[in-house]
């Protein structure tokens, strides 16, 4: 089933829209759903992906996230 989507344009985006619909002898409407699937099928990196470079260069301990001796006192105020 196909659905409706109502969005707000700002004024310059709104003229930039009606031009590219003229110049290709195209509604308004098959601008926006070329340029929506184009944009969402494009790869893009997880975030993962994205902080891959950064895994493994923690200097520390490297028992850090299983040993509780590391955890002693989290969660509680410090006494002043």
């Amino acid at each position: 089933m196909d659905k409706t989507l109502t969005i707000r344009l700002e004024a310059e985006l709104a003229r930039s829209l009606e031009q590219e619909a003229r110049r290709s002898n195209r509604s308004k409407g098959s601008v926006v759903r070329e340029a929506l699937k184009e944009h969402l099928s494009k790869d893009r990196p997880s975030a993962l992906d994205a902080l891959r470079k950064y895994a493994g260069i923690m200097h520390g301990p490297a028992d850090l996230s299983t040993n509780r001796k590391y955890l002693s006192g989290m969660g509680r105020r410090k006494r002043s």
